[in-house]
């Protein structure tokens, strides 16, 4: 059976909305300043009412109208991480690189152990196809062994890890991202991919199973299921994937791909 690799793009590893969706998450407790209190009220409280603020703005992409309490925040305190961290998500959203990566440095220059500020730089260092400085703040991330997106944080350098021919360190990467939480469903996917790739069949099989039960299935999971079912010698679910390929993805250059190199 020939080794093949599916390719693996940064827009497709690193949406920006996955990386807001994990900061998000970790608002923990609301300030509530209202009235003449939050003149009152301590710096740090009178901070975190405004990233509460933006947060919200941002859970209903909301991008513009987050930027102001971002700002009064950074105002405040020059030095808040989740500030920097949530302005420079949204200047990368935005397509403000230049303006994201400022934000980024700046929350690593106050904090340079922040988790989830090196989480979402190496992300965004990897979306602009900086592959060899994405790892290192990634590689630092997964480290904290407190911090709640830790799983998450495996994906993302397991991710980068594959785009730089790292494979074991890849494998590794996303093993350890299913072990803090066994529904990484995309770490499914990209073992899947590593054990076929490299003549595996049954664990990919076995890891793509569990990719399908809790994910969308996108051209790239369509065209590996389709090899996988060919390998293994499924006639029927080879079938039925290469019908959803088709149905699904007619025109992506993803699936015209696959169909050239496995005659879909």
């Amino acid at each position: 059976m020939a080794a093949f690799q599916l390719c693996r793009s940064p827009l497709d590893a690193f949406s920006i909305g996955l990386f807001l969706a994990v900061v998000l998450s970790l608002s923990g407790c609301v300030t509530t300043v209202t009235g003449n209190n939050i003149e009152e009220a301590s710096e740090d409280a009178r901070v975190k009412a405004q990233i509460d603020l933006a947060r919200g703005y941002l859970a209903k992409n909301s991008y513009q109208s987050a930027r102001r309490p971002l700002d009064k925040a950074l105002e405040i305190n020059s030095r808040s991480v989740e500030a920097n961290v949530l302005k420079a998500i949204i200047h990368q959203r935005e397509e403000e690189i230049d303006l994201a990566e400022k934000h980024y440095k700046l929350a690593l220059k106050y904090e340079p152990n922040n988790a989830q500020a090196l989480n979402n730089y190496g992300g965004f260092l990897y979306s602009q196809g900086r592959l060899k400085a994405a790892v290192v703040p990634l590689r630092k991330a997964v480290k904290d062994t407190g911090y709640a997106a830790r799983s998450q944080a495996f994906v993302n350098l397991g991710l980068v890890e594959a785009s730089l021919d790292n494979t074991e360190a890849a494998r590794s990467a996303f093993e350890r991202s299913l072990m803090l939480n066994t529904k990484q469903t995309r770490s499914h996917l990209e073992l899947a991919d590593i054990y076929f790739t490299s003549g595996n069949v049954m664990r990919a099989a076995d890891h793509y199973g569990l990719f399908r039960s809790g994910e969308r299935q996108t051209a790239r999971s369509l065209c590996l299921g389709v090899r996988i079912a060919t390998a293994l010698e499924l006639p029927d679910e080879q079938s039925s994937l290469r019908l959803a390929l088709k149905n699904l993805y007619p025109g992506s250059a993803e699936a015209k791909n696959c169909e050239r190199e496995s005659g879909v």
